[in-house]
C-alpha cells in the first residue's frame, strides 16, 4: 500500500484502482466475499419464512434500498455528465433505469405476498 493509499484511508477515503487488472480482481473478490458472507445468513433468514405474508418485510425493505440505488445512481449520472463523461452517463443511466424497473418489479412482488380476499359466490360475477 502507498503512502498516498494509506492517508486516504486514514481519512475514511477509499482507493480507486486504475487498471482493468485490479478493478477485475477487486470485482471477483468483493462477489466471492459478499457470497460466502451473505449467502448463509440469508438462506438461515428466510428459513423462518412459513406463509405468504411472511415474505413481505423483506421484501418491502429490499425495494427500498432497491429504490435507493437507483437514486444514487441518478445522482451520479448528473455528476457524470456535468464532468463531459457522457459516456459513462449513458451507462449509469441505463442502470439507472434497470434500477426503476427493479424497484417496480419489487412492488410487484410485495403487492403478491397480500393474500387474495375470499369473495363470496354470490357476489363473484
Amino acid at each position: 500500500m502507498s503512502v498516498h493509499d494509506l492517508i486516504a484511508r486514514l481519512q475514511g477515503k477509499k482507493r480507486a484502482y486504475d487498471t482493468t487488472e485490479e478493478v477485475v480482481q477487486l470485482l471477483d473478490e468483493q462477489a466471492a466475499r459478499v457470497h460466502d458472507e451473505r449467502l448463509p445468513a440469508h438462506l438461515r433468514g428466510v428459513t423462518a419464512i412459513t406463509e405468504r405474508l411472511g415474505y413481505q418485510p423483506g421484501l418491502l425493505a429490499l425495494r427500498g434500498e432497491t429504490y435507493d440505488s437507483a437514486l444514487y445512481l441518478e445522482a451520479l449520472v448528473t455528476n457524470a455528465r456535468s464532468q463531459g463523461l457522457d459516456d459513462l452517463a449513458e451507462d449509469l443511466a441505463e442502470l439507472a433505469e434497470l434500477m426503476h424497473e427493479a424497484t417496480g418489479r419489487l412492488a410487484r412482488a410485495v403487492h403478491a405476498t397480500v393474500p387474495a380476499p375470499e369473495i363470496p359466490l354470490t357476489r363473484a360475477a
